[in-house]
């Protein structure tokens, strides 16, 4: 991995300018949101670019921070990004538009469209369970005891055989009898890729040209997996945030994400997508309805289906979203259909808080005040650590939590822990993972990562508690099982 050290202080400066003044009740709704999310690239939380509309005007369309940090070229409305698994709201769209032509159903199981496909799951697999996660075929990106990057050095870095690939990585033993569970599911979408070649007698690229992005003029989207190693014109850098400094992001072979997550865009062009399923005309009625019928874990047809309370009143509103993340790419996109809002928020550093952001532009768009981002736990500690010492962080960290001045967040103390501990500074882990169990109490994770660093000093004893209290609160673990008895051996 390349890594670039960024002068972070300098691109604060820059961007507080533009957040010193107070938000007035005066003030348009498009320079509440700017201030808004400026206040967030001020305290190093969001790079990228966003788009908010209503009906299809556009309240605020603009780039944040950089596309490129090396050349210092700036993020724009039109930079493309990689959008990951948004991709899958694109698959689904083409297997709806599909079945609007009579050439599929939602209950048309898998072996009558890939004949190759082994028969016994071929035959109790619909697309309706690849849609909707439920199939039971075993996700190709959680392999067992396999790193991502294990998994991603497997895959080797040219263009794959996709029928090759998926008699190998999609093709596996059920985990579960289709219908009965929910689970996330890049193989799945790998099959409805294939299903959709098929069908149309075209690559996935070529029908979803024709079927989408050329009939919505979407002109700056597009599909990578054909060729992963093409330039792409105005296509952001990836790279990935580690507290203080950022990173190019490893390597990935985009052919292999395919009809899951290989799909670049545009927030305006994606504006274009978010119009067009107001009409009959482009996806039909019937169709609409199955994406949009919330199913088991609140997912429908390729979207994920929420009622959130929004605004002063907190009036439950109907949320249609998806979300996209791969190492440096952190995207969303979200609709309330029942006020025609259009919300895009793509990130090119990696993981950020999409989420935080998306709920301070709702409380704007709805008459409440947002809440004002606080600097990352993460970056506050990591920085006090370098200067004074794991002790000295540990206890501003608490302070300032205390205040309420920092965003707690499980995953990036657990991320700094395992930072040290990768750096033989297996104590200061110690700390930090400790910390993680206080403000985290009820996480299995966080206790099972508090028990790895013990096991690491050799604090046996509390190692074997910290495994335990996991345990407690996810029965499941199997790597727990397997390291608690380890442990219990060496005592």
């Amino acid at each position: 991995m390349t890594k670039t050290i960024i002068p972070i202080l300098g691109f604060v400066l820059i961007s507080l300018i533009s957040c010193k003044s107070t938000p007035k009740e005066s003030d348009p709704e498009s320079v509440k949101i700017d201030r808004l999310v400026s206040a967030y690239q001020s305290r190093n939380r969001f790079n990228g670019s966003l788009l908010v509309a209503k009906d299809g005007l556009i309240i605020l369309s603009k780039g944040y921070g950089y596309a490129n940090m090396e050349w210092n070229v700036p993020n724009t409305s039109e930079s493309r990004f990689l959008i990951a698994s948004i991709s899958k709201v694109f698959t689904a769209t083409l297997i709806a538009k599909l079945i609007d032509q009579g050439k599929l159903d939602l209950e048309t199981p898998l072996s009558a469209v890939l004949p190759w496909y082994r028969k016994d799951i071929g035959d109790k697999v619909t697309i309706c369970h690849l849609l909707n996660h439920t199939s039971g075929i075993p996700n190709y990106l959680m392999q067992k005891n396999k790193t991502l990057d294990e998994i991603s050095a497997e895959f080797g870095t040219g263009a794959i055989d996709k029928l090759n690939f998926a008699e190998k990585y999609c093709s596996s033993d059920l985990e579960f009898e289709p219908g009965s569970q929910w689970k996330y599911n890049n193989s799945a979408y790998f099959l409805l890729g294939l299903i959709i070649e098929k069908i149309t007698g075209k690559p996935y690229h070529v029908a979803l040209q024709e079927m989408i992005l050329d009939p919505l003029k979407m002109e700056s989207s597009g599909d990578i997996q054909p060729d992963p190693q093409a330039l792409v014109k105005n296509l952001v850098t990836g790279y990935v945030k580690n507290f203080d400094e950022f990173s190019r992001a490893s390597y990935w072979n985009l052919s292999t994400t395919y009809a899951a997550g290989s799909l670049y865009s545009t927030p305006e062009d994606l504006l274009k997508f978010d119009r067009a399923l107001y009409t009959d005309t482009f996806v039909s009625s019937k169709s609409k309805q199955a994406m949009f019928t919330m199913g088991l874990h609140g997912y429908g047809c390729g979207w994920e289906l929420r009622e959130a309370p929004i605004g002063n009143d907190s009036v439950l509103k109907k949320i249609q979203t998806h979300e996209g993340y791969l190492r440096a790419w952190h995207t969303r996109l979200y609709r309330i259909p029942e006020d025609g809002y259009c919300i895009v928020i793509l990130s090119n550093t990696g993981d950020a808080p999409l989420e935080s952001i998306f709920t301070g532009i709702t409380d704007i768009l709805y008459g409440r005040i947002p809440r004002q981002p606080k600097k990352s736990v993460g970056d506050v500690l990591n920085a006090e650590f370098k200067i004074n010492g794991i002790e000295s962080a540990v206890k501003l960290t608490r302070n300032l939590i205390e205040m309420d001045s920092l965003d707690k967040n499980e995953s990036e103390l657990n991320r700094l822990g395992y930072n040290l501990m990768n750096s033989k500074r297996t104590s200061e882990a110690v700390s930090v993972f400790q910390l993680n169990t206080q403000l985290f109490p009820e996480s299995w994770n966080v206790w099972d990562s508090y028990g790895e660093s013990l096991a690491t000093a050799e604090r046996i004893p509390e190692s074997i508690n910290a495994y335990e209290k996991s345990l407690q609160l996810n029965p499941a673990s199997l790597t727990g099982k397997m390291a608690l008895a380890g442990l219990k051996a060496r005592k």
